[in-house]
């Protein structure tokens, strides 16, 4: 009141940036017998992301999320035959260029047909007042991370900005890591990627056919672009990268 002038989003600020918010979740032996429930904030929370958050953050670091802000809400797109309004004839139309990657607080809502990867990661419904949302882990989850199309698109993105950041598949690996987790990769992580980009990549050169159903959004095709993608898809999996550490 006195300091910000009844201004929440300089203390909100002001929290976001101090020491004891910016702490890691880790701990030690002595820090758990001084402070074993975190009375006095020795370390800091290990959370998941909310809904909204997991979804933006995927748009921000693909470089798709758009910084518009105001205006009235938007139909990024979902899977099909999902969104069905049999009473009124309403119809899911996925909005068209800026409007498409738009944060997750402008998104469309219906009551009845409530965004479906949104609710998959413990949105409310909005049908009554909910204080707080539960925090669950399920392998519908996953299945949305990796299949959605908000999360394909996004991987696609950030294939090829990571194609842009080093010229050979480790380079580009550990571009991709770097700016997912702002930490380097470790060697035994790096050598698991390097796999799944090269059993991908021998899949896609065998048959070329299966990269038309994985870039869907991408004028130029090739073997390493999607064998690329489906390493930038396991990249956005990561526990690190969809968990507030």
């Amino acid at each position: 009141m006195e300091q910000d002038h009844w201004q929440v989003k300089k203390l909100l600020k002001r929290i976001v940036l101090s020491a004891t918010y910016r702490q890691r979740s880790e701990t030690n032996q002595a820090t758990i017998q001084k402070d074993p429930y975190n009375r006095w904030l020795s370390h800091g929370p290990r959370v998941r992301l909310s809904a909204e958050q997991i979804r933006d953050q995927a748009l921000a670091c693909s470089g798709l999320l758009s910084r518009k802000l105001y205006g009235p809400s938007v139909m990024p797109p979902q899977p099909d035959k999902i969104w069905q309004s049999p009473y009124s004839g309403e119809s899911w139309i996925v909005s068209q260029g800026e409007d498409r990657y738009r944060r997750g607080i402008y998104t469309y809502w219906k009551r009845t047909a409530p965004y479906p990867s949104m609710t998959t990661f413990d949105a409310p419904s909005r049908e009554f007042c909910q204080s707080r949302r539960i925090t669950t882990n399920t392998p519908l989850q996953a299945l949305v991370t990796l299949n959605d199309p908000v999360y394909l698109e996004a991987a696609q993105s950030l294939a090829q900005t990571m194609q842009k950041r080093g010229k050979t598949p480790a380079q580009q690996l550990r571009a991709g890591y770097q700016m997912l987790t702002f930490q380097p990769i470790e060697q035994p992580k790096l050598t698991v990627l390097l796999g799944i980009y090269r059993d991908a990549l021998a899949t896609f050169k065998t048959t070329p056919a299966d990269m038309d159903s994985l870039l869907v959004y991408s004028r130029r095709k090739s073997p390493e672009l999607a064998a690329l993608t489906i390493s930038a898809n396991v990249l956005l999996n990561l526990d690190k990268v969809v968990t507030k550490e």
